[in-house]
């Protein structure tokens, strides 16, 4: 038998085991066959002997008569290797198997016999996996979803999105070896015993199988975002996660005891299986098989570990599974555990308590002095003092879900808090002998929508992370970006100076902040799912209105920051030619709003301009400046 007749033991008989699906090849693959020392034996035949545990089995049957081999080789305990037909591509993926009988008959003859375990369903052996219910994006016609261009995967993708239409989710009752039983929701399962027969396990972390145990991946996807995106991940896995999916949950036992509520369709490596309820079981080391070396290290032998259940992120409250079967929502609702302990923590926060009071007055103080000082660093300090960030996103909270408790102990003691910062920077203002408007002061009293989109994402990235206990750190970076203590402060100044400007402009970027941030922060508690979109309609129409009320003034100022800006650009560095070839270059230009537009600039000549060349040079600039404005200039001599 070529190189192999050495390796082989004295007591080995090699068989080649065909059926009547694959008996045409016999005639095709003679001279092969001749040149090896087997039997050929039909499967028929095969099937009603006995064979001794030295022997080894090639088998190029159908999947039917496959199982059946498999099942009389668990009992026998002698080696088998698969010789898939060019019809069953999924089990040549499956066992890592080619449809070239050359290589399958080198490895029938000189591999290891390693063992692996056996999945069956009820009394029937698995081949590669059981899919049961809906299991996007796998269906009867693709159970492993295999490498495929990224154009196929497209349209695959777009063709999973089509079944939001009619997507149910069944109550599923599992049964594990160990009798833990599990009430979830979902579409469906993927049972399997090992990697690389399903597209599951590229989402799962890095897993060890042939350890004795199934996997059942549990499909919930708990909203249509989430569908979306487990979507995506599965059919492009172009990054294994780290984590299992939030829309699938995962269980490793020895058996699995299936009931769903409707029954469930199930399809056993592409072929209909009566519908639920099923039992699945895993017969560790059930059987010896010769199969290349790529495979075993996919599968090593490995000892069994302890049943796992990881299905923390499903639905398992009764309320949960059945509010999620009605049908599938475009936000995920929060799981019970995400809304108690969110809430909890929001209603201590929306508590006016001393902690509170003590850190808006030190904020204040530290703040007004800041402004006064022009200086950034310790104005950031007060920044990162102030608490008023938490209570304004408890008030979204409790606007978004219309509870009145919740609103209005927030809503009170933002209030107080507004009220302490005023009374807090006005008591210094009225007792220091400076009237001078510092750069940091100034830079909080033109709010435009750019500030308003500032604190939108600073409102939505402070809601993101209240939930997120891992990235509560960041809600530090938040209260950098959305400034609520300085221009509060800088409120108070104006009011100590009776400047009546100055206390409008402040406090309309705080409120630009204080509403960018409750609207956008019930916007992302919403599609967290702590709230239903029938019961958050009113709080955001609410939202919505007191940003469009407050976007008004913010435009004009936004339009005037565009005009300004224009400005700047046209006179930037310009050469003006006035009369008698006098040439004027305008540099350093600056446009500020003060009982009026004042432009402000720096000329360099020749010789200094004289009254009439000055009106004449206003003129020009006047014809780039919309409405009237005063000109403040300062000449420089270039000789």
């Amino acid at each position: 038998m070529r190189e192999t007749e050495e390796k082989k033991s004295p007591t080995q008989v090699f068989y080649w085991v065909y059926d009547e699906s694959t008996q045409e090849k016999l005639d095709e693959w003679a001279e092969l066959l001749q040149s090896y020392d087997l039997t050929t034996v039909p499967a028929e035949e095969f099937l009603q002997s006995t064979f001794a545990q030295e022997s080894r089995i090639l088998a190029h049957v159908s999947l039917d008569t496959l199982r059946k081999i498999m099942r009389k080789a668990e009992a026998e305990g002698w080696a088998l290797t698969i010789l898939p037909t060019d019809k069953q591509k999924p089990l040549a993926k499956a066992f890592g198997m080619q449809s070239d009988p050359d290589k399958a008959l080198e490895i029938l003859a000189t591999s290891e016999a390693k063992p692996l375990d056996l999945l069956y369903v009820n009394d029937d052996p698995v081949l590669y996996n059981a899919l049961v219910g809906d299991v996007p994006p796998l269906s009867f016609r693709s159970t492993l979803l295999g490498d495929q261009p990224s154009k196929h995967k497209f349209k695959l993708f777009l063709h999973e999105l089509g079944k939001l239409r009619h997507l149910a989710m069944a109550k599923l009752t599992l049964v594990t070896a160990k009798g833990v039983t599990i009430e979830t929701a979902g579409t469906g399962l993927v049972i399997f015993r090992q990697g690389g027969v399903s597209y599951i396990s590229n989402l799962l972390p890095e897993e060890r199988y042939n350890d004795g145990q199934l996997r059942a991946a549990i499909v919930s996807p708990r909203s249509i975002l989430s569908y979306i995106f487990y979507l995506f991940v599965a059919i492009f896995p172009y990054v294994r996660p780290r984590k299992l999916p939030e829309s699938v949950g995962l269980i490793k036992t020895e058996s699995l005891q299936i009931e769903t509520d409707p029954r469930l369709h199930i399809i056993v490596d592409a072929e209909e299986y009566p519908p639920t309820p099923v039992r699945f079981t895993l017969h560790a080391k059930a059987l010896k098989l010769c199969a290349p070396d790529a495979f075993w290290e996919l599968n090593p032998p490995s000892q069994a570990e302890k049943e796992t259940v990881r299905i923390g992120h499903l639905p398992q409250t009764d309320e949960a599974v059945a509010s999620i079967r009605k049908r599938l929502p475009f936000f995920a609702h929060a799981s019970e555990q995400e809304y108690r302990e969110l809430f909890a923590a929001l209603r201590q926060e929306a508590a006016l308590q001393s902690t509170f009071v003590a850190l808006i007055v030190f904020s204040t103080l530290l703040a007004t002095v800041g402004l006064f000082l022009n200086s950034a660093s310790v104005v950031i300090g007060a920044m990162l003092l102030a608490p008023l960030m938490q209570p304004i996103v408890a008030f979204s909270m409790g606007l978004l879900r219309w509870d009145g408790g919740l609103a209005f102990r927030a809503l009170k003691t933002t209030i107080v808090g507004v009220f302490l910062v005023l009374l807090f920077s006005l008591l210094p203002t009225l007792l220091l002998p400076l009237r001078e408007l510092t750069d940091e002061m100034a830079g909080r009293l033109h709010p435009t929508l750019l500030d308003l989109s500032v604190a939108v994402v600073s409102g939505m990235a402070a809601a993101y992370a209240k939930n997120n206990p891992r990235i509560s750190g960041s809600l530090v970076g938040v209260a950098i970006a959305v400034a609520l203590v300085p221009p509060l402060a800088t409120a108070g100044i104006g009011l100590g100076w009776q400047d009546f400007s100055i206390f409008y402009h402040a406090f309309l970027l705080f409120l630009t902040n204080f509403v960018g941030i409750v609207l956008a922060a019930a916007v992302v508690f919403m599609v967290q799912g702590f709230s239903p979109i029938h019961r958050a309609r009113r709080g955001l129409r609410i939202g919505l209105l007191a940003a469009l009320l407050v976007a008004l003034p913010l435009s004009l100022s936004f339009r005037q920051m565009t005009e300004d800006a224009r400005l700047l650009r046209s006179l930037q560095n310009r050469t003006v030619v006035l009369e008698q070839n006098l040439k004027v270059k305008i540099e350093k230009v600056a446009v500020r709003h003060e009982n009026g537009k004042i432009v402000g600039c720096e000329l360099i000549v020749s010789r200094p301009l004289n009254r009439m060349q000055l009106q004449e040079l206003k003129e020009k600039i006047g014809r780039l400046v919309e409405g009237p404005f005063m000109l403040e200039i300062d000449q420089k001599v270039r000789l």
